[in-house]
């Protein structure tokens, strides 16, 4: 059991918040690592992994236009993830998490391997975050469910 992970849901408890994700690059990784620690069952209402687009346009109601426009990999379709996800699930706090864990993707010389989108819809307010982390994909995977759980604390505690 991760400290940091513990800390989270201990956060969210004391608050009385509950949490939603949609999770494509770190594919339920970051919902996983929630169900090792006590105390997830009161604040995880849910989560959707929507790694393929056909799962993102059929489950969380992304356009093919968001597809086409901005790829599965951007700031525009982890917003879209949150949007939907708010369709299908009901919580205090809806977080998505998409992007690039390894080659073969969208990948350009501005999004490389390892550049990970946030998107956070808490209390009527949309939050974005842009990361880029090295290493496998799953030490980037890894990372990226930490930095979605920092960056929800950090909305949170503003």
């Amino acid at each position: 059991m991760h400290k940091e992970v513990a800390y989270f849901i201990k956060t969210l408890k004391g608050m009385g918040l509950t949490v939603a994700l949609a999770e494509s690059v770190t594919c339920g990784l970051a919902t996983h690592k929630l169900s090792t620690c006590p105390g997830t069952s009161e604040v995880l209402t849910g989560s959707v992994v929507c790694y393929t687009p056909e799962v993102k346009k059929s489950v969380l109601k992304v356009s093919e236009k968001c597809i086409s426009m901005y790829t599965c990999e951007s700031q525009e379709m982890s917003d879209a993830l949150v949007k939907g996800l708010k369709k299908v699930i009901l919580a205090d706090i809806y977080a998505s998490v998409t992007g690039l864990a390894s080659a073969g993707g969208t990948e350009t010389k501005y999004k490389p391997v390892g550049t990970v989108f946030f998107s956070v819809y808490y209390k009527k307010k949309l939050y974005q975050e842009r990361k880029v982390f090295k290493g496998t994909p799953l030490e980037i995977r890894t990372k990226s469910c930490m930095a979605l759980y920092d960056f929800i604390l950090k909305i949170i505690n503003e």
